[in-house]
């Protein structure tokens, strides 16, 4: 999915869309968006892959995550950090809730090791 998709999206979550006749708040918030963008891609990148993060460059590049992982989770944190960024609490505080609920379903144990501790001497 593409960034503009995500960031179009999380502005409809919010309410912050053309729709409501404020065109300089959507302008504000696309402006830094990038950086937003990319705060909650680093953040799930770590939670998928080993490799090194690579942030996006412009709204039109892909984010490379798994879909359940940009389905389930990054509008939300996503919503979170622009909500955070227009001193909106209540909206920032009930996204932030629901980020780190589903952010925290993402991870998984692919192994487990069973072992017995042992006292040094």
């Amino acid at each position: 999915m593409k960034a503009k998709e995500l960031l179009n999206n999380a502005l409809k979550m919010l309410g912050y869309t053309n729709a409501d006749g404020n065109a300089e708040l959507t302008t504000r918030i696309r402006n830094s968006a990038i950086v937003t963008v990319n705060l909650v891609y680093s953040d799930l990148w770590k939670t998928t892959s080993r490799e090194a993060f690579k942030p996006i460059n412009s709204l039109n590049d892909e984010i490379l995550l798994p879909q359940r992982v940009t389905d389930e989770c990054f509008l939300y944190g996503l919503a979170m950090h622009i909500a955070r960024s227009e001193n909106d609490g209540d909206q920032q505080q009930y996204f932030a809730h629901l980020y780190n609920a589903k952010r925290a379903g993402l991870t998984n144990y692919e192994r487990v090791k069973n072992a017995m501790p042992f006292p040094e001497n």
